[in-house]
């Protein structure tokens, strides 16, 4: 059977674990248990001087991405999680690059490919992990952890160490009431916290949006030197042999949510010098005016003025170089609307040639960029904002719904906890019996009066508090016993009993002098010094009155008659003796007190019956 102390602790732990892992599960689950933090190793040195070899890095999933986030993503190519810092945005994809790199990642991450942004981190704490992580480390950490608790089941406990038995019972429901009223009150502030420090709108998300530029060339061949009549993108060209270029240009506007887009495009040559300077520009078409979201164009080169002008450079400014750059540029500017705001962006794309006075070749610095094909992302910060949302669970919830739960939760887990509170309260002052049960409960032990063991002494302790001071010392129970209207508790250690009496009433303690002393004093087990008898009544007279103290009230008792005193110690067979008649002048007396009947009978009948408890 399980006693009320046990049931108790067991319920506090169980209340209490859970507490706990319901805070765990809402700030450091892991994604693998269905949580929103995803736990990184740093290892290498891009990232230093902020992150070095060995941190735990703790990420967890947002909403929305932006330039100077530290994220994780995942990398396709790699096939690995990689720890850098976003630095710019291609339409729907990110830049990324380490702190401590020169170069930016080759791989352009989308939104999805993202893991989370950067937390928490703890230096060097990965570095354990690692080192956990090896089955041998295991292994000698799991037997050490083993050991230890083999050591600590065979150890026996010692009986001068201190226990700290003093749990609170407040016994069953009322304390899974207490203790599940303050979980909630708690678990409700803390989301009401977090709910009111997250605004209940947030501007909608940024709108992305690209230009793409593709170039073309072509011009007439000549048989045998190419592989066809014509001379196609990416084959140098001669002036030898053809003296015009017919160049080629397609613009591309990709954005679902722009609308109303339009205007205007140019295109020109520009011949120059990078050492010197110098440059020339020659127009190939005037503004155009276009609508939409593409357009094409062409525009014709003749690659002969180019050579004269180089020629013509060289003779009057006396410039001699190897090789000039020919640059054709296509200036594009236009302007769109996105969800009320009003977006205006340019772009040049440029399709650039070598020329060595001999033929226009492509300049090719990086073999893994198309020299045809150009790009430019954007992003608009939309003006609209959205209602913010809390994710729980893999489910999105509005900040106001949050706030209303919370607000109404702590409200109602609070008015529940201040209910048993006050229940509490009551139960308190009825009476110090009560209070006791209420403070003490796990440490109480109901006995009966011939359970109790022998002592040598006995001592009375001022209060309670000091009888479980004492029972936490001595590693023992308290020991409960009633009688009439008395509660006595006892704690009893190497012969000795330490005791503290408390009556029924609200008034508690009990008096110097009264009646319930008088009878807690029969449980004295201690032999004291006979005192000097009182003289006796003569036979046939009435016994001195004496007053009894109940309640600040005194009450006239009658002592036993010496006949019967003597009568009952004789042996049980004797003859009793026939007692006389009492007055019938006397009238009999009721008191009623707090429950208590106190009888007052003529002096004969006060003998055999002096308190009747109804």
């Amino acid at each position: 059977m399980m006693t009320p102390g046990k049931s108790s602790s067991r319920l506090f732990f169980s209340l209490s674990a859970l507490a706990l892992v319901l805070v765990f599960w809402l700030t450091l689950a892991p994604v693998q248990l269905g949580g929103w933090v995803t736990y990184v190793i740093v290892d290498g040195s891009s990232m230093e001087p902020g992150f070095t070899f060995g941190d735990l890095v703790l990420v967890r999933s947002a909403s929305a991405y932006g330039v100077g986030d530290a994220v994780v993503y995942r990398d396709a190519n790699m096939d690995s999680f990689v720890f850098h810092r976003i630095v710019g945005t291609e339409l729907d994809r990110f830049v990324l690059q380490g702190d401590n790199n020169d170069w930016l990642d080759s791989y352009r991450p989308t939104r999805d490919e993202i893991i989370g942004k950067l937390w928490l981190s703890i230096p060097r704490l990965g570095r354990a992990f690692e080192w956990l992580r090896t089955p041998l480390n295991l292994s000698l950490t799991v037997g050490l952890l083993g050991g230890i608790l083999m050591l600590d089941l065979f150890k026996k406990p010692s009986r001068n160490k201190k226990q700290n038995l003093s749990y609170p019972n407040i016994g069953g429901m009322n304390q899974a009431a207490l203790f599940g009223s303050a979980l909630f009150a708690m678990f409700f502030l803390v989301l009401g916290i977090y709910s009111f420090t997250r605004p209940l709108h947030k501007p909608a998300e940024n709108i992305p949006y690209q230009q793409e530029g593709f170039y073309y060339y072509s011009a007439t061949g000549t048989p045998g030197v190419y592989d066809t009549d014509v001379v196609r993108s990416g084959e140098p060209v001669f002036p030898k042999l053809t003296c015009f270029l017919n160049i080629g240009f397609t613009y591309n506007l990709l954005g679902e949510r722009l609308q109303g887009v339009s205007g205007t495009y140019k295109m020109y040559a520009r011949i120059l010098d990078e050492q010197s300077g110098w440059q020339r520009t020659l127009p190939l078409n005037a503004d155009t005016a276009f609508t939409g979201s593409s357009y094409f164009t062409m525009a014709a080169l003749d690659l002969c003025q180019v050579e004269s002008i180089v020629n013509l450079v060289e003779a009057e400014a006396g410039l001699k170089q190897v090789a000039y750059t020919l640059e054709i540029v296509t200036d594009t500017s236009f302007t769109a609307g996105a969800e009320g705001n009003i977006i205006q962006d340019s772009f040049s794309p440029a399709l650039t040639f070598k020329y060595d006075k001999v033929h226009f070749y492509l300049d090719a610095a990086d073999p893994q960029v198309d020299p045809l094909r150009s790009s430019k992302p954007g992003l608009i910060s939309s003006s609209v904002s959205e209602m913010n949302t809390v994710s729980f669970l893999g489910l999105n919830f509005p900040v106001w719904l949050v706030r209303f739960v919370s607000l109404t939760g702590f409200v109602l887990s609070s008015a529940a906890l201040l209910a048993v509170g006050v229940k509490f309260y009551r139960l308190a002052s009825q009476s110090e019996e009560a209070l006791i049960r209420l403070k003490y409960g796990a440490l109480l032990v109901d006995v009966y009066e011939q359970n109790l063991a022998p002592s040598t002494s006995m001592v009375d302790v001022a209060s309670l508090d000091d009888l479980a001071r004492l029972a936490e010392r001595h590693g023992t129970m308290i020991l409960h016993m009633q009688r009439n209207f008395l509660h006595f508790y006892f704690v009893q250690s190497h012969g000795t009993t330490y005791r503290y009496v408390v009556s029924a009433g609200k008034k508690g303690t009990v008096e110097a002098g009264s009646e319930q002393e008088k009878i807690a004093a029969s449980f004295e087990t201690v032999e004291k010094p006979a005192s000097s008898p009182e003289p006796k009544p003569k036979r046939g007279e009435p016994p001195a009155e004496k007053p009894l103290v109940i309640q600040n009230r005194l009450i006239y008792t009658y002592p036993p008659q010496e006949e019967f005193m003597e009568i009952e110690s004789r042996p049980v067979e004797a003859k009793k003796p026939v007692r006389a008649a009492p007055d019938p002048v006397e009238e009999v007396e009721y008191v009623i007190d707090t429950g208590a009947i106190e009888f007052t009978a003529p002096w004969q009948d006060a003998v055999f019956l002096q308190k009747i408890k109804i």
